[in-house]
C-alpha cells in the first residue's frame, strides 16, 4: 500500500521527462515563440504588401525583409530569455506561458488573416502591430523578463543572425514560388497568406536546427 502511495503523480513523470529530454521543451517553447515570430513577420508582409500594391513575384523579397528584420530582433530575445536559457520552472508555470504566447499569438495572426481577406487598409494592420507589441511587453514583465540583466552577447548575436538570414533566403524563395506558381486561392491576400504559411515552415525547421547547433547550444 505505502509503495503504491510514494508512485509519482502523472504530473512529476512529465516532469521528470522533460528534465530528462530538455531538447523536446526547447523544441515547444520554440514553436510558441515560432508562433509569435510569424505573426509580427505576417503582419508587417500584410501592412507592406498593403503600403505598395505588391501581392506576388519578386518584388515580395523586399516587401518580406522589414518583418524578417523585426522577427529575428524579436526571435533573438524570446529565444536567449527563454526557449534555450536552461531555465527550470514548474510544469503548471511552462504551460501557462506556452498557452499565453500562442493565444496572443493565434489571436493576431487571426486578425491580420481576416484583414488580409477583405482587403484592409494599411492602416489596419499598423493598428494590430501596436496592439501586439503592447501585449508582448506585457508579457515579458509576466515572465519577468525584465528582471535579467544579462546582456545580449555579440558573437552569439551574429551567428543568430546568420542562421536567420540562411532561413530568411529559404522563406524568400518558398514566398515567391507558392505565390507565383501556385494558386492557392483566387483571394490575393489569402494566396499571399497561404504562401507565407508554407514559407514558414521550412524556415522554421532549419532555423531551429541552426539556433540549437551553432548559438545556445544547450
Amino acid at each position: 500500500m505505502e509503495a503504491l502511495l510514494e508512485q509519482p503523480s502523472m504530473q512529476q513523470k512529465l516532469s521528470n521527462f522533460l528534465e530528462r529530454y530538455p531538447v523536446l521543451l526547447q523544441l515547444i517553447r520554440f514553436g510558441a515563440i515560432g508562433i509569435f515570430n510569424t505573426t509580427i513577420d505576417v503582419l508587417v508582409l500584410n501592412y507592406m504588401s498593403t503600403q505598395f500594391g505588391v501581392h506576388k513575384g519578386a518584388s515580395l523579397g523586399w516587401v518580406n525583409l522589414p518583418g524578417f528584420i523585426l522577427a529575428v530582433t524579436q526571435s533573438y530575445f524570446w529565444n536567449k530569455y527563454w526557449a534555450f536559457s536552461g531555465e527550470n520552472v514548474n510544469l503548471l508555470k511552462n504551460f501557462f506561458r506556452l498557452a499565453s504566447v500562442g493565444v496572443v499569438g493565434l489571436i493576431i495572426y487571426a486578425l491580420v488573416f481576416v484583414g488580409g481577406h477583405n482587403s484592409a487598409p494599411a492602416i489596419y494592420f499598423l493598428g494590430i502591430l501596436g496592439v501586439f507589441i503592447l501585449a508582448q511587453l506585457v508579457l515579458w514583465y509576466a515572465f519577468g523578463f525584465f528582471k535579467q540583466q544579462a546582456l545580449a552577447d555579440k558573437k552569439d548575436y551574429l551567428a543568430f543572425f546568420a542562421v536567420s538570414v540562411t532561413g530568411f533566403l529559404i522563406n524568400s524563395l518558398v514566398l515567391y514560388g507558392a505565390s507565383t506558381f501556385f494558386v492557392l486561392s483566387t483571394n490575393s491576400g489569402d494566396n499571399l497568406n497561404y504562401a507565407k504559411i508554407l514559407a514558414t515552415v521550412g524556415s522554421l525547421a532549419w532555423n531551429f536546427i541552426g539556433y540549437k547547433l551553432f548559438v545556445f547550444k544547450k
